[in-house]
């Protein structure tokens, strides 16, 4: 939603003591200076690190988790700062400046993996950001910043193989004349068995067949992480005009735990994305210039769940939908099966003007819209219209229920318009303050303003400091609203958006020219916080809870010698319920990282990284210990043909088969193995 318009093509990315962004601000600025707490990774680091897909970069983000979803297969949640649900609904994702979001939960598409080959850059905020990004910009943003032709992205042809039957390939092509119109074309691939040894011993089933007298749990039993994703992308620019097409695929998915958190051999996801993306920039006489965006993004899910498996047998209600009482049983010779898709489309425009001309002020004001539509459909053997609770003995045979009152979630559609305001105001020598807001108009819930503040002084070259305010709002997604015939929650069309107000205070000291540190303390206070809460005898979305937490951030990046660089970070937050004292589960007090990257004779290059993920408290009447800490260290050994234009490399992840977990509900007793140990074999050639 919101990109540079001024000369970014002369700016290095690669300079990793002076990155620039645009992420904080709308225009082009030092990162240092910017009026936010911003994190940048260009391709090159990600590169480095042996990181492969999105998930392991972020993991690289002081204040940054990713958990895996009890909710959701076993998808990535971006937890920042402890704030964070089953969906990664309160991070705003954006690729190339525009949001990638799924309606129908408020997070990514399903099963997301994005690989990294064709990312020029990864920019993080972390904070409240609704004035400047509307919607969702909660506890931070990532922008996915794609390759273009101004990076000058050299021809590639790379092959990796790895562990778990793992193989991956890239192409990319570039192309651009004197004039600097062109061409960027990338096609990647990566698909996976899996790992076999990651299993439960329980699941839901477990427990059902201790209850039923039955043994149908496919437990003890391997997780379903196998994936098949095509990732495409085509850029064609000139001067002012840019136009950016992007295709993302996963099918044939696995569905991890299970979506009832009883495994499931047979189920899969076919998840696929469409973004095209058109950009106007242009500099105007008189310190005027404009940018102007029109996006139209597509997203179609699939799917097909074994919710319990063969044989399982289950208290049916008079809905059809298991455990709702009182219940006859009943017995699913071939599993209680749902076929859930849809399709969700989205327009978005907007216009952005910023003049200069004012001495001492940069002025920005943004207007634009969006319109969603989401389109659901619906095939099953239990729940209303199929089952009335009478039957002894359902086999696998679907009822179709699209475009009937029992599909899961009725066609839905929202829009919105909105205003934003800014002006950065160098109010005297060394200081200034950055003041905005942003004010939204929904279709369905209404009115929404918030308002940002920035303090920046820089008394001189080596230090920073910053003092930040700003507000978000996180919107209820279509499930929230509007979810129905469905046995674990329905939508309510009253709720409330989510909000938070963040406070933020950051110290950037350039100690010497190849030591930096940077510190950042912070204090948040969210409200009206979505659950789904039993109401009477059903499961019902509510704005439910508030949450409050705070915590610091230190980071330094140390240029130890011409040829060793050291990245380190510890994060520390505390985050807990405002109204009980308890603190939040499932995310770690304290996470470091430390990155080391040396370069050896002959070409030769090796990287070692390593996260220490510390210990996570249990939800509220969870009797079992904290989940424990883990520590995850990967390797890469590279080495560079430079005359041939080939370049090789040994890629060790969990280097220490470390037998790292992923906290569960009590239902899995010993929570989610994550991958054991991984090797991989990289070749690259540079055309």
């Amino acid at each position: 939603m919101v990109a540079d318009i001024s000369a970014l093509d002369e700016v290095d990315y690669s300079l990793e003591e002076a990155y620039f962004s645009t992420i904080a601000s709308g225009h082009l600025e030092a990162v240092r200076k910017a009026p936010g707490v911003v994190s940048v990774i260009s391709s090159s680091e990600m590169e480095a690190m042996g990181a492969n897909h999105l998930d392991e970069v972020l993991e690289a983000v002081s204040g940054i988790h990713v958990v895996r979803s009890d909710l959701n297969r076993l998808e990535p949640v971006y937890s920042i700062r402890g704030i964070h649900s089953g969906f990664s609904a309160q991070v705003l994702v954006l690729f190339n400046g525009m949001e990638l979001k799924n309606p129908f939960n408020g997070g990514l598409p399903s099963v997301f993996r994005l690989p990294l080959n064709a990312i020029e850059r990864i920019e993080v905020i972390k904070g409240a950001s609704s004035s400047l990004y509307g919607a969702d910009a909660y506890s931070g943003v990532i922008n996915i910043v794609p390759k273009r032709v101004r990076d000058y992205a050299p021809a590639i042809a790379q092959v990796r193989v790895g562990s778990f039957n793992s193989r991956e390939f890239t192409v990319q092509h570039q192309h651009q004349d004197a004039m600097g119109a062109g061409y960027f074309f990338s096609l990647e691939h990566q698909e996976s068995g899996g790992d076999s040894a990651r299993t439960l011993s329980k699941d839901l089933q477990t427990l059902n067949d201790l209850a039923y007298g039955t043994s149908a749990s496919l437990a003890p039993g391997e997780l379903s992480t196998n994936y098949s994703v095509t990732n495409m992308m085509l850029n064609v620019e000139n001067d002012t005009w840019s136009w950016n097409n992007w295709y993302w695929s996963n099918l044939d998915a696995g569905t991890g735990q299970g979506v009832a958190r009883a495994l499931d051999k047979d189920g899969f996801v076919d998840s696929t994305s469409f973004m095209t993306h058109l950009q106007y920039r242009s500099i105007i006489d008189h310190g005027w210039s404009v940018e102007s965006n029109l996006k139209y993004h597509f997203i179609d899910a699939d799917s097909l769940f074994k919710l319990f498996p063969d044989n399982s047998r289950l208290p049916i209600g008079s809905d059809g939908n298991p455990y709702t009482l009182p219940g006859n049983m009943v017995t699913f010779s071939d599993g209680v099966i749902g076929a859930p898709a849809y399709k969700a489309y989205e327009s978005y425009f907007d216009t952005s003007f910023q003049f200069i001309g004012l001495e001492n002020h940069i002025l920005r004001a943004q207007l634009g819209g969006q319109y969603v539509a989401l389109r659901s459909g619906e095939r099953k053997n239990y729940g209303p219209g199929v089952l009335d609770g009478t039957e002894t003995i359902v086999n696998g045979s679907l009822t179709d229920v699209s475009d009937q009152s029992e599909v899961f979630l009725a066609d839905q559609e929202r829009h919105n318009v909105f205003v934003a305001l800014q002006d950065q105001w160098d109010i005297q020598d060394n200081w200034t303050l950055t003041l905005g807001g942003r004010l939204d108009q929904y279709s369905d819930f209404g009115r929404v303003f918030n308002p940002r503040m920035g303090l920046v002084w820089e008394p001189s070259h080596s230090f920073t400091g910053k003092l930040l305010y700003g507000e978000a709002f996180r919107a209820p997604s279509f499930s929230e609203l509007y979810l129905k015939n469905n046995p674990s929650g329905i939508g309510s069309e009253i709720l409330k958006p989510e909000r938070i107000k963040t406070y933020e205070f950051v110290a950037d000291y350039q100690a010497t020219p190849s030591l930096r540190l940077i510190n950042t303390l912070y204090l948040y206070e969210a409200k009206d916080l979505i659950a789904n809460r039993l109401v009477g005898s059903v499961f019902q979305f509510q704005n439910a809870l508030r949450q409050d937490g705070y915590g610091f951030e230190v980071e330094s990046h140390w240029r130890a010698s011409d040829a060793m660089t050291l990245k380190a970070q510890y994060s520390y937050q505390h985050s807990e319920n405002s109204d009980t004292g308890e603190a939040v589960a499932d995310v770690p007090n304290h996470t470091a990282y430390l990155a080391v990257d040396y370069q050896l004779p002959d070409q030769w290059q090796l990287h070692v990284n390593n996260h220490w993920i510390g210990s996570s408290f249990r939800a509220p009447g969870d009797g079992r210990d904290k989940l424990s800490g883990y520590s995850w260290t990967t390797l890469k050994l590279a080495k560079a043909f430079e005359p041939e234009g080939l370049s090789v490399a040994l890629i060790v992840k969990n280097l220490l088969d470390e037998n790292a977990r992923a906290p569960a509900s009590s239902i899995i007793p010993n929570d989610y193995p994550l991958e054991g140990r991984s090797i991989w074999g990289e070749l690259t050639y540079h055309f």
